[in-house]
């Protein structure tokens, strides 16, 4: 009797488990100890920073016919939550919305609604090979890229064709009021992004282009970056070009961006090369910015370095070192960051 009981608890707490077989929890989280040595505002301090942690749920279901429903639903997960670095004993930790999305997947591609990364973010994610750290590209006081994030988007992915994949993606704008009296955009296609990307015997290239109009709901990815498409149309194109030989690795991009507080040129290059459970990295930077619409700055040149070492403890958890040096020539302000990071996934 007492054996017939077990096998019935053990069954009743496997059957939840194997009801949600198809769905998948994950998440990264990576967090920082930084020196950072900010001439601009006077800062020379210890800080703590969050390096975009998430948690996750997706999954998919088997419709039949090669036809498949997927879903999403991201958040990023702020654990070091001041600007600035820490705050002791606040805990006041956010959460933010990533990518959520229902969609349809098949032998055509993928078809999505919902919140997702525009196609231009997905063009060059591969070829930043200092992702969420202080060198990343979306962070405005090291480099003017600006990776995107749409809301209420209608987004379709290609199937490789040989190395090549194209993306699509249309946001409706969806407002009636104005901006300083203005009709705000409310078509279907009120902002857009596109890109081409192949990927094959280690070459990566891409190419990417992506619009939007007035009051068109677009947003920078983690809080990095001004707000666009409220005063201004936004434009930005987007080039990638990279080479994995397996030991070693170089990418490159060259980005314009265009709108109501930025218009800017910049381009950089990185590259790694493995060295036993880890991977040396290197980057260089560069970007010039206009002078008639940055007037906060006045106009700048603004170039830096960043050099670094990751080390894979496994598959799911590394540590890393980094150290980042800047310069704006509007003002002769040098930022430096020393930083030491610890990233796990699950």
């Amino acid at each position: 009797m007492k054996k017939v009981l077990s096998l019935a608890i053990a069954a009743a707490m496997v059957a939840p488990v194997v009801a949600m077989a198809d769905a998948t929890i994950y998440g990264k989280i990576r967090q920082s100890v930084d020196l950072v040595d900010d001439e601009r505002t006077g800062d020379d301090e210890w800080q703590i920073n969050d390096r975009v942690s998430r948690i996750g749920f997706k999954g998919s279901e088997d419709l039949g016919n090669g036809l498949k429903g997927v879903y999403k639903l991201e958040y990023g997960v702020k654990i070091s939550t001041s600007t600035g670095g820490s705050n002791e004993f606040s805990g006041d930790g956010t959460l933010s919305a990533r990518n959520a999305y229902v969609g349809l997947a098949g032998g055509f591609g993928t078809v999505l609604v919902g919140r997702h990364d525009t196609p231009l973010k997905m063009s060059t994610g591969k070829l930043d090979y200092f992702a969420d750290t202080a060198l990343d590209n979306n962070l405005t006081y090291t480099e003017d890229l600006h990776d995107l994030r749409a809301d209420g988007t209608i987004a379709y992915v290609s199937p490789s064709l040989a190395g090549l994949t194209l993306a699509v993606a249309i946001v409706p704008g969806e407002d009636t009021e104005g901006v300083a009296g203005e009709d705000n955009a409310d078509g279907l296609a009120n902002a857009y992004s596109l890109a081409a990307m192949y990927s094959n015997g280690g070459i990566y290239g891409s190419i990417a282009y992506e619009s939007a109009e007035i009051g068109t709901s677009i947003h920078p990815e983690a809080d990095a970056g001004p707000a666009v498409g409220n005063s201004e149309d936004h434009e930005q194109m987007r080039l990638g070009l990279g080479y994995d030989a397996g030991a070693w690795k170089v990418g490159g991009v060259y980005a314009t961006v265009e709108n109501s507080l930025d218009d800017s040129t910049s381009w950089n290059i990185n590259g790694g090369f493995k060295v036993g459970m880890g991977m040396i990295k290197a980057k260089y930077f560069d970007v010039d910015a206009d002078d008639s619409i940055a007037p906060l700055f006045g106009g700048y040149t603004h170039t830096g370095y960043g050099i670094g070492y990751d080390h894979n403890f496994s598959k799911r958890t590394q540590v890393s070192a980094l150290y980042v040096s800047s310069e704006r020539d509007s003002d002769d302000a040098e930022t430096s960051i020393l930083s030491f990071q610890v990233n796990h996934n699950f």
